[in-house]
Parts: structure tokens; C-alpha cells; sequence
């Protein structure tokens, strides 16, 4: 290695690059200099440095804020994972020395898998009572909440490309992990003629009003390739469109019409209802976590997702 080659190596500093990610993460100098506790000259001089040690621009103007160019992306994509492998070293080694976290978050949409999420939760605690444990359930930012740090663990539906519509390059901030499969269910108000249906076919199902998630969402996307491939999107008639499984499951009860959710159709949330599995015309709906690319997990983490995945199966199992 020359001696100029030697000094920038020397210049670039750990700080540099973490920076760097969480600006690209908050998308401006301002936001980033709080997430960081920095100021925001400091976190500008960071970049600038930066830049110049690289001899590249790594971040343009975005409106109010700074992007990063095509060089700075390229930067990101292979910087991102190794800070966030030395951020979870710490976590990783405590653990592994018996210190607990004092808490651990959740972080997850599918609220229609609350009964099998809560049951999962239950079997950590039992092991580990020390933990606080708190569910966040939000909306389509679950990735986002994992690439921030503020979710210890993500449960989602598999990845679907509105998934990464919310943070830059989430494809390549986040990577997946199966934990189980739900189906696809028929819900009906009790006593519907569709539970008494003995060769029950898709095109029984759209003589009635259905009640589905808002166009976008990932059962919506898959009911409508079913339509498409039985020759039924015509002629349909959709009663409601929600913005979660629970809410159609809500206009189901008070007789809107008939849903189809993705879920184990176990649990409080069905109570009353009639199910159905549409598993002969849908296939299943993959149900997994997301980690953030390039950390290592602790023990809690592993942990929990293996009591998560556990419930799952058992249930769609028992269903």
C-alpha cells in the first residue's frame, strides 16, 4: 500500500460511515444530526470529508433534504450492513455473557395474527420475565422501523415491492426470513348460505358483496389474480375496502357482505364468524421476519422468533 493510499485509509473513520447511512436513513443533515445527538455542522462536515476522501459526490438536494447520488447509493449498499454488524455487536456479546435486554420490540402489521402473536409473546415471557416485551403495530413501515433500530424484530407478510415504497433501497437494508405460512380464508356472518356450500368454487364466493383490504394490499393483490385467472374480475361486486384484515373482519360481523383475509381463522377476531380455507384456488400467504441486512442477532431475538414461528404452525396446524 502507497503512502497516499495509507492516509486516506487512516482518514476514513468509523463516525464517517455511520453517519453517512443515518443521513441517507433520515434523508437530511438535520434529522440525522438528531438522531446522532450531533450538530448539524458536525454532521455536515462529516459528509464532506467524506466526500472528499472518496473524491465523489455521495448526496444530492431533494427538495429540503439530500438523497444519495448513484456513487452515494452505491456507497450505502455496501456500507449499511457492515455498521449495522458492529452496531449489534455489543447486544450479541452481553448476551452471550447472560445480560438480558430490558426490553425487546415488536414490530408488525398483522394484526388479524394477534392471537398467535400473543401466544408466542406468552412462551418468551415465561423463559425470560425480565424482558419487557412491546408490540408496535403499525402500518406498511415495519422495514422501516427494523432499518432505524426501532424494532428488535419485524413479522410481516413476505416482501412485496409496496414494501419497500417507504425507505430508500429497502431491498437492500432489510432481508427476510420465513416464519410460516396462513391461508387465505372465506369469512362469512354465521348460518351464510357459502359455509353449507359442499364443492364450495371461487365463483360461489362473488355472487356476494365482498369485503376486501384497499387496492395495493397484498390479499387484495392476490384476489384479484384469482378473479383474473377464473375469469370472474368482471361483474364483481366489493361492498368495502379496508385498510387491515381486522377491519374487514369487522364488516363481516355487522353483515356487509363476505371477506377474505389471510390468517390461521383461529383467535377472538373470528369469534361468531364462519370460515372457510380458500387454500384450493389461493395457495398460502408466506407469514416472516425482517432483519436488518447485516446485523447479528442476539440470543432475545432468535428467541423470540423461534416462539413466534412455533405459535404460528401450531395453530394453522389445530386450524
Amino acid at each position: 500500500m502507497n503512502e497516499r493510499k495509507s492516509r486516506k485509509y487512516k482518514a476514513l473513520t468509523l463516525s464517517q460511515l455511520r453517519t453517512y447511512c443515518v443521513v441517507c436513513r433520515d434523508g437530511g443533515y438535520a434529522a440525522a444530526a438528531r438522531s446522532l445527538d450531533l450538530t448539524t455542522p458536525a454532521v455536515w462536515e462529516q459528509m464532506q470529508s467524506l466526500e472528499r476522501l472518496y473524491g465523489t459526490k455521495l448526496l444530492e438536494r431533494a427538495g429540503t433534504g439530500v438523497r444519495p447520488t448513484a456513487a452515494g447509493a452505491g456507497l450505502l449498499k455496501m456500507v449499511a450492513p457492515l455498521i449495522a454488524g458492529i452496531d449489534s455487536m455489543r447486544e450479541v456479546l452481553a448476551q452471550a455473557g447472560g445480560a438480558l435486554p430490558l426490553r425487546l420490540v415488536l414490530a408488525t402489521n398483522l394484526r388479524v395474527l394477534s392471537e398467535e402473536v400473543s401466544c408466542g409473546l406468552r412462551a418468551f415471557q415465561r423463559r425470560h420475565p425480565s424482558v419487557a416485551l412491546i408490540v408496535d403495530y403499525t402500518g406498511d413501515d415495519v422495514a422501516e422501523r427494523v432499518v432505524s433500530g426501532d424494532a428488535d424484530v419485524g413479522l410481516t407478510l413476505e416482501p412485496v415491492p409496496s414494501l419497500a415504497a417507504r425507505i430508500a433501497s429497502a431491498s437492500d437494508a432489510v432481508t427476510y426470513q420465513p416464519a410460516g405460512q396462513a391461508d387465505y380464508l372465506l369469512v362469512t356472518p354465521p348460518r351464510h348460505p357459502l359455509l353449507r356450500k359442499r364443492a364450495l368454487h371461487i365463483r360461489h364466493v362473488v355472487q356476494y358483496p365482498l369485503v376486501l383490504g384497499k387496492p395495493g394490499a397484498y390479499s387484495r393483490r392476490r384476489v384479484q389474480e384469482i378473479l383474473h385467472r377464473y375469469d370472474l374480475a368482471t361483474g364483481v361486486q366489493i361492498a368495502v375496502e379496508t385498510s387491515s384484515d381486522e377491519y374487514t373482519l369487522s364488516c363481516v360481523r355487522a353483515g356487509m357482505g363476505v371477506g377474505i383475509t389471510v390468517g390461521t381463522g383461529r383467535g377472538h377476531l373470528y369469534s361468531g364468524l364462519g370460515v372457510r380455507s380458500l387454500r384450493r384456488w389461493f395457495g398460502t400467504a408466506r407469514v416472516g421476519f425482517l432483519w436488518q441486512l447485516g446485523a447479528h442477532l442476539s440470543l432475545a431475538q432468535r428467541e423470540l422468533a423461534n416462539f413466534l414461528s412455533a405459535q404460528i404452525a401450531a395453530e394453522r396446524a389445530e386450524g
